[in-house]
């Protein structure tokens, strides 16, 4: 949120911070308020001064210049060549005079123009970087005065904070509530209002004295979503722009102006925090004889409701709307609708100023996506009691800006006065929170500094009263922070905590964890971290339950759907980490990044589809499953890299080291093709992992469809696997065993076998026919071409022999052989290529 300095100064004396706003920054923030950024708008505009063109007349060598004497307030006239045609003798301008650096680093100083000197720069707007682009030079009012810094006469000599509120602090939410945590702060007091707006209250004041009634019945149906409704008829309001200063100081804080009915409502917001809405008094409907109605009711289910930027909504019936006789004009303290809004014809006026439910405003915006000024100040609470008092000084502005005359009375629907919790706060419990003893008596001033009402004093307790602008202060709590933000954080003992007992271990998930991201990162990957919640239809996409569960992966149950949502883009919890990673993919492929390795750990979340109300209420009918995913997309460029390697081959390593840094070996007995895996998995390269005596998880490519879709030009592979079940039975104590003095032998056979056949299925064979001797097999080659029958293919198996007690005779070798050959060919009809 952006705040005017000069605003709150209006309300509380800060003038002396102007020159050191960092000091009053690193006051806030030690109070609790993040001041984010600080910006000078006047900064920029050193020597840049409102002058008087006195003479002007032609360039004498140039026919497109002018020669102009000005006076800038000091004893002497420059001389200023200008290119502009706008300009006349008797002018107010803008002059830069050297010295000035204007926006863009552009210095200015004396220069000669086709041999004539100029002493300074009449100024555009958009060198003055108020406007891209601009006809001609910056022409001020007539009663601008001569001398003037630029800066100061434009409203530019102020310093804006944007500071971050936390959600408690509603209060701070406008220049008026900040004004009064500065003063409170620095112990300051607040200012009441000024001369110029009692006047201007008076006149209004005495003009609806003399005005008609109201002309709006109000009608409040649901009391429990509008505690208090305030409305206020203007008549004779003239709608056109707003005066200057109003712009210029809506537009500082990033507010565009739009008309001055429009403007004061913003800016009344802007001032005391009550979002205020207008209605063309003309729009609203009443009955067929009777006045102009405003009803505050729920929606109707399943009704249309077209806001005033022309996006049209389904309202549920749970949202609450400010309707006339026949329609719905605005969502209640969410958006108003075109259909009542003011516009250049409008008249009269009907002034709305309400407390609406924060729990109300915040369900409406969240199911529509419709983040607003007004929505973001009732969804944290406004001020009830300063309700009327708003809408009244918007009355009074709108008399003195657009010659409104409000009405002689008003409604105030307040059926059930709220009351501030009586807080007991005990002086023992106070010292005993914050560490220090705490003096009574600076206990008492901090409260009057707050606001607070002292409703009892008694010897161990007081008893207080919070004003109604402090929602947040509830409880005793409440206050103790109080004390110890105001009093100082610093002023808080530093004492190191006596350890007692032993450290807690860590938690078993934890250490499982570490482990696998500890190995992981070795084989090159980047660990990822993606939120928990999903877009329904993008989960969908990848997350096939019948599937996953054949493949190790159980997900007996349904998606757990989040209840009150940010978004559609939050709606749901992942049931898998592989949405996550394809979103990172994608994120990645489409910036230019063609290879990649990332890998998650974390949880998945399931409801049981048999899972009463009362399980779910108690989170008995709901699972997390411990996941790890893993993607790898194109390959690392190098100069001696000829040719592609598939990235799922990249997985399947990676996967084999896991479990061997697991294990001390790879444990895993088969990898099992898929013929039938998820939709947007490869069918042809997808396998599941079988891992000591089970199934618990899976690895592919990704489909080449879903690639084409998402336009992914990198060849990738993603896989799945269960934590629990891969981190069964660790940590595991290593097995040691001698390393042998004899030595191994190499046997290489070629084979060729029918397509269907699998290299798994050979390895799993030879290990079974070569029994203790064998030490390590592996297949180093795959050929399907010349030579080969059609429908065949020739892999090539090497076996590493060893005896741990001998060395191996040519015997023993050649009787293995013979084992193997004649097991592979009865099993496979395998045959030694030639």
């Amino acid at each position: 949120m952006k705040i005017s300095l000069n605003w709150v100064n209006e309300f509380v004396d800060i003038t002396d911070y102007f020159a050191k706003p960092r000091e009053l920054a690193d006051a806030l923030v030690a109070a609790g308020l993040e001041v984010e950024q600080i910006d000078n708008p006047g900064e920029g505009f050193h020597h840049v001064v409102v002058g008087h063109i006195v003479e002007l007349g032609r360039h004498p060598n140039a026919d497109k210049l002018t020669l102009c004497q000005v006076d800038t307030g000091e004893k002497m006239r420059r001389q200023i060549v200008c290119g502009a045609k706008n300009h006349k003798q008797g002018d107010k301008v803008v002059v830069a005079i050297p010295g000035a650096v204007l926006p863009g680093d552009f210095a200015i100083k004396i220069s000669k123009i086709r041999d004539v000197e100029s002493q300074g720069m009449l100024c555009s707007e958009s060198e003055l970087a108020f406007k891209e682009k601009s006809e001609g030079i910056l022409i001020l009012p007539a009663d601008a005065p001569i001398g003037e810094p630029f800066a100061k006469y434009w409203g530019l000599d102020d310093v804006v904070f944007e500071i971050s509120i936390t959600p408690n602090r509603a209060d701070c939410l406008s220049h008026l509530g900040l004004a009064r945590e500065i003063a409170c702060v620095l112990n300051r007091p607040l200012r009441s209002a000024s001369e110029s707006k009692r006047a201007a209250a008076k006149s209004a004041h005495d003009a609806a004295a003399k005005a008609r009634k109201n002309a709006v019945a109000v009608n409040v149906r649901d009391s429990n979503l509008c505690q208090r409704y305030c409305g206020r008829s203007v008549f004779g309001v003239k709608v056109g722009p707003s005066p200057a200063w109003m712009k210029r100081r809506l537009e500082s804080l990033g507010v565009n102006s739009v008309n001055n009915v429009v403007d004061v409502t913003n800016y009344v917001m802007l001032e005391r925090g009550q979002p205020l809405h207008a209605f063309d008094l003309a729009c609203l409907r009443g009955e067929k004889t009777g006045s102009p109605q405003i009803i505050v009711t729920r929606a109707q289910s399943g009704e249309k409701f077209k806001t005033f930027d022309g996006t049209e909504l389904t309202l549920t019936g749970e949202e609450l709307t400010i309707r006339d006789a026949d329609r719905a004009v605005a969502l209640a303290g969410v958006i108003g609708g075109p259909n009542s809004g003011v516009s250049e014809t409008t008249q009269d006026v009907f002034l709305e100023a309400a407390y609406f439910s924060p729990k109300g405003v915040r369900r409406t915006s969240r199911a529509h996506a419709l983040e607003t000024d007004s929505s973001y100040r009732f969804a944290r609470g406004v001020d009830i009691e300063a309700t009327l008092e708003a809408m009244n000084r918007a009355c009074d502005l709108f008399h003195d800006l657009a010659g409104g005359t409000p009405s002689s009375d008003f409604v105030d629907v307040y059926p059930n006065p709220a009351r501030r919790p009586s807080i007991v706060v005990r002086y023992e419990n106070l010292s005993q929170r914050l560490g220090y003893s705490v003096d009574k008596a600076d206990l008492g001033k901090i409260l009057e500094r707050l606001q607070c009402t002292v409703k009892e004093k008694g010897q161990n307790e007081i008893t207080v009263e919070p004003p109604s602008f402090r929602v947040d202060l509830e409880i005793e709590m409440d206050i103790v922070e109080e004390y110890g933000r105001l009093n100082g954080y610093d002023k808080i003992p530093e004492t190191f905590p006596v350890l007692c007992e032993r450290p807690t271990d860590h938690a078993k998930s934890y250490r499982s964890e570490f482990v696998v991201r500890e190995q992981l990162v070795r084989e090159g990957f980047f660990e990822a971290r993606n939120y928990a919640f999903l877009n329904p239809r993008w989960q969908s996409e990848f997350v096939d339950v019948a599937r996953f569960g054949k493949m190790g992966l159980a997900l007996d149950g349904e998606p757990v759907n989040v209840r009150n949502p940010l978004s559609e883009e939050t709606s749901v919890m992942r049931m898998s980490l592989i949405p996550g990673l394809i979103h990172n993919l994608l994120h990645n492929e489409h910036r230019g990044v063609s290879h990649g390795r990332l890998f998650e750990i974390g949880r998945v979340f399931v409801k049981s589809a048999d899972a009463k109300a009362a399980d779910v209420e108690s989170l008995a009918g709901f699972r997390e499953p411990h996941r790890l995913a893993m993607l790898a997309w194109g390959y690392e460029r190098g100069l001696w890299q000829k040719s592609d390697h598939p990235a799922v081959f990249d997985l399947k390593a990676a996967i084999e080291s896991l479990i061997g840094h697991l294990n001390g070996r790879v444990e895993i007995q088969k990898w099992q093709g898929e013929a039938n895996p998820p939709a947007f998995l490869h069918p042809g390269q997808t396998a599941t992992v079988f891992y000591e005596g089970r199934t618990i998880g899976f690895l592919g490519s990704l489909h080449p469809m879903l690639r084409e879709l998402h336009k992914i030009r990198s060849d990738a592979a993603i896989a799945e696997l269960d934590v629990t079940a891969l981190m069964r039975g660790q940590p595991r104590v290593a097995k040691i065993k001698s390393i042998s003095k004899f030595p191994s032998v190499e046997r290489d056979f070629s084979l060729v076998v029918r397509d269907s056949v699998t290299a798994g299925e050979l390895v799993k064979e030879a290990e079974k026919a070569v029994g203790p001797l064998l030490q390590a097999v592996e297949v180093f080659d795959v050929f399907r071409g010349a030579g080969v029958p059609e429908g065949c293919q020739s892999v090539s198996i090497r076996l590493v022999l060893q005896d741990l007690n001998a060395t191996l005779t040519e015997e023993t070798l050649k009787t293995t052989t013979q084992t193997v050959l004649q097991r592979l060919g009865q099993k496979f009809d395998a045959k030694v290529r030639t």
